[in-house]
């Protein structure tokens, strides 16, 4: 702790020294006005998720020493609540347009948070002992389901890409992960989330029976995510028994200095270094005089107009990958569904909703497709594109650092499965829908079961049934996946699109920095050795600072 916080103060106090260079030299500070407030506030968000009653709720009232959450709560009233220290008790609803809302511990306790269903999410800052220890954890509870595209849709897209890891809460009675579970497991096991698991109420089963569960959903989960959980907490809240799941958030809290470390020092670091490359042309170390300047101008303007070239080139062969992408996507999906027609048709027949299932399955193999098939072909793109940047714009392109709006988390990395959610309105505007395929099925099936005058007309009958119900999913599925072409094409083209902008916008920034940079030296050598000198001094100092403060950032051996 006393290391991050160190490490924090470090890159506080160096941020207006760092600015007053940038200003000095009319560098941008847009590099630094974005690492800035995730120095301050740096966070790492440990979402818990599980199904309606597992006890996530009252797992956090036990580590709060208090009944602050709600445990009375309907699928249809939860809202998630985002945990986190502050010296006072402070309480806030956020809506998804950036609307706060004033909200009262009263308010949080009824669960009176009507307002928030669409969408939103509280915030509650506390003075607790146990978030005081772990200042840099935010504990999120989030509302249980057993299954719904939406809820999954909040549990993944809403939090994966801001958060370290999730806490996986199964109740000791369920003895097993739910199907709604293990798919958001298995989508997770896609981006490489760890997952601590938390075993609840262990008091109501015999301490060997509590052992047996919680190995049996350890192997579960390992074969699921091809990693074992990061801990395995037993709890009882009624007990107050939370020691293992105090100790697993302290796993996860030793942890934080690690990450600082490569998602805000590192980044900290390449922009400082940057800035010392450009006051480098400034202290002309080369002693080139006006002519050569200039001449350094117009190739740097040549070299720029090739490279466009080159950009439109590279983009246009990306964009002509979507299609056979989209191919391998849709292959797959079919491939995926078609394995399921037995089992959907068996919950179709027994009265059971299987357009969960459907999109379930759909969105964890286009996820997948996505992160194998597209995510490489940007980044290839990409290192295309570092490899053709004339030699003065000597930096880095990557996932990363190329933010593509509308589709980028807090942590930098593309939403893909945002992208897998375009297959529902597919599925929903389905011209044979399933409810109307299988419904006149089921009292046909009724009236066969109770029927014990023909046994081997009603199996007859059954199958036939059955078979009809499968031939309807299966032209059901057979539309939604020949519209997967016309549902993410579009998509898929924007993200190109958007990368072309975005690196032509980095390029563009850097090229009239280094632009200003020249043009600087040159007026400096038209009025003399003077002027030459007083600007190589002060560039040179600043490098120097520069400098001095990366070595500050250098960890001690």
């Amino acid at each position: 702790m006393t290391s991050l916080i160190s490490r924090q103060t470090t890159l506080q106090q160096q941020l207006q020294a760092a600015r007053d260079i940038y200003a000095r030299h009319g560098l941008s500070q847009n590099r630094i006005d974005e690492i800035a407030p995730l120095i301050a506030h740096f966070e790492i968000r440990i979402p818990l998720i599980g199904a309606f009653s597992c006890g996530k709720s009252s797992l956090l009232n036990a580590l709060l020493g208090e009944s602050l959450l709600s445990t009375a709560v309907t699928p249809e009233t939860a809202v998630p609540a985002e945990l986190r220290y502050g010296p006072e008790r402070r309480f806030s609803g956020c809506l998804p347009d950036g609307q706060r809302l004033a909200l009262t511990e009263t308010d949080l306790r009824d669960n009176r948070l009507a307002p928030l269903l669409a969408g939103g999410w509280v915030e509650a800052q506390l003075p607790s002992p146990a978030l005081a220890t772990r200042q840099q954890l935010v504990l999120v509870d989030l509302p249980g389901w057993d299954s719904g595209v939406a809820a999954h849709e909040r549990v993944i897209d809403d939090y994966a890409g801001r958060s370290f890891a999730y806490g996986v809460v199964v109740g000791v009675e369920e003895g097993a992960l739910r199907d709604s579970l293990r798919r958001a497991l298995l989508e997770l096991a896609i981006a490489q989330m760890p997952v601590v698991l938390i075993i609840s109420k262990a008091d109501t089963r015999p301490p060997e029976d509590v052992q047996a569960v919680a190995e049996h959903l350890r192997a579960d989960i390992t074969a699921l995510m091809g990693r074992a959980p990061l801990a395995i907490a037993i709890t009882s809240a009624r007990k107050k028994d939370i020691g293992k799941f105090e100790a697993a958030l302290d796993t996860l809290q030793a942890q934080a200095g690690d990450i600082f470390e490569t998602r805000i020092v590192d980044t900290y670091r390449s922009d400082l270094q940057h800035a010392a490359q450009h006051l480098g042309l400034l202290a002309n170390q080369n002693n080139k005089d006006a002519a050569h300047i200039q001449a350094d101008m117009d190739k740097l303007e040549q070299d720029i107009r090739a490279f466009d070239s080159r950009l439109q080139k590279e983009t246009d062969a990306l964009e002509a990958q979507v299609a056979p992408i989209l191919g391998t996507i849709r292959l797959r999906v079919e491939n995926a569904l078609g394995g399921r027609i037995d089992m959907l048709t068996e919950r179709a027949l027994n009265g059971q909703n299987i357009s969960d299932d459907i999109l379930g399955t759909a969105r964890l193999v286009i996820a997948e497709a996505l992160r194998k098939e597209f995510e490489p072909a940007m980044q290839r793109y990409l290192d295309r594109l570092v490899d053709a940047l004339p030699s003065r714009l000597d930096f880095n392109l990557n996932l990363g650092q190329v933010k593509l709006e509308g589709i980028q988390t807090d942590g930098g990395e593309f939403r893909w499965k945002t992208l897998a959610v375009t297959l529902a309105p597919v599925v929903a505007k389905l011209p044979h829908p399933l409810a109307q395929i299988l419904a006149p099925l089921l009292p046909i099936l009724g009236a066969l079961l109770d029927s014990k005058a023909d046994r081997q007309r009603q199996e007859i009958e059954e199958a036939r049934q059955r078979e009809r119900a499968k031939s309807g999913i299966r032209s059901a599925l057979n539309n939604a996946v020949q519209q997967i072409d016309a549902q993410l094409r579009p998509v898929l083209s924007e993200q190109v699109q958007k990368a072309r902008v975005a690196v032509a916008r980095n390029i563009d920034i850097e090229r009239n920095e280094v632009k200003a940079t020249l043009a600087t030296l040159a007026k400096a050598l038209q009025q003399g050795e003077a002027e030459v000198a007083a600007l190589r001094q002060c560039a040179q100092a600043d490098i120097d600072r520069l400098h001095a403060l990366l070595a500050e950032l250098t960890p001690a051996v």
